[in-house]
């Protein structure tokens, strides 16, 4: 088992571009491999889940139809009217940047106050090596560490709206304009999640300072891990780095020695 494991290791290491990985065990609250694992760097569209997390804490109304009103590109139409769920979907599923901006515009206060929220909700869960400037990803001042976003899927691992939503491979989406309404299908940016079944929650993202990267909360064995890649070269080194990280399987805990003391019983004989 050992040996393995080791094999798996130097693999891992092998296929490690000069970004940061984590392969952490909820269950026992340990890292199985690490990798520049507090090293601060650009996260791309993770920052999404920040931004959905945010929209939840708001506690706007996900029913609501809101107009489709943005700068960056995306596949929602401008002017569309769309429920903010179908917008947190097409956020978190094909990594829309124009929702995941109309998302922030209609935060209760506005843009500055969905920034100022987000940041506070990262102080206040002390995670302090992260920062969040935009709503997309888009800016590199999105700012994390495998560590703290680690920690960051712990606290979102059981929110039933982003577990719903996050791990969605496909999803056709209603977007009402004028007396027209559009039907936008879209497709999950992890090809990962199209391999795998046992995918929680998942969100890539990619610029050029961040590199191919991703989250993920996966189950093996009715167990939750956490897997962290930031700042791969290519999707398919991203794909093979994620494969070994899933291979590799926690040490088992060795059954305790149990110090037992028998006594007997004796009779002196008469």
């Amino acid at each position: 088992m050992k040996k393995l494991l080791l094999l798996l290791l130097l693999s891992v290491s092998s296929l490690a571009h000069a970004g940061a990985h984590a392969f952490y065990d909820f269950s026992s609250a340990t890292y199985l491999v690490q990798n520049n694992r507090h090293e601060v760097r650009p996260i791309a569209s993770i920052t999404k889940l920040f931004t959905a997390i945010t929209v939840l804490n708001s506690g706007v109304d996900l029913d609501e139809k809101i107009k489709v009103n943005g700068r960056s590109g995306g596949r929602v139409p401008q002017g569309a009217l769309m429920t903010r769920m179908d917008l947190m979907r097409a956020t978190l599923i094909s990594s829309d940047n124009r929702a995941a901006e109309t998302l922030a515009n209609y935060h209760p206060g506005g843009f500055n106050q969905f920034i100022k929220d987000a940041n506070d909700y990262l102080d206040s869960n002390s995670l302090y090596n992260t920062k969040i400037v935009d709503s997309t990803g888009l800016l590199p001042g999105n700012q994390s560490t495998a560590s703290d976003l680690i920690e960051f899927l712990s606290l979102i691992k059981h929110q039933p709206v982003i577990r719903k939503i996050a791990s969605e491979r496909n999803a056709a989406l209603n977007a009402p304009r004028g007396k027209k309404t559009i039907t936008i299908n879209v497709h999950n940016t992890n090809p990962e999640i199209f391999v795998y079944d046992n995918i929680l929650i998942s969100k890539t993202g990619f610029t050029n300072p961040a590199g191919r990267c991703v989250l993920m909360l996966v189950e093996k064995k009715k167990e939750l891990y956490g897997v962290v890649v930031l700042g791969q070269p290519d999707v398919r080194k991203r794909s093979l780095l994620v494969k070994e990280l899933l291979l590799i399987e926690p040490e088992p805990i060795p059954n305790p020695i149990i110090n037992s003391t028998i006594e007997f019983e004796y009779s002196n004989p008469l």
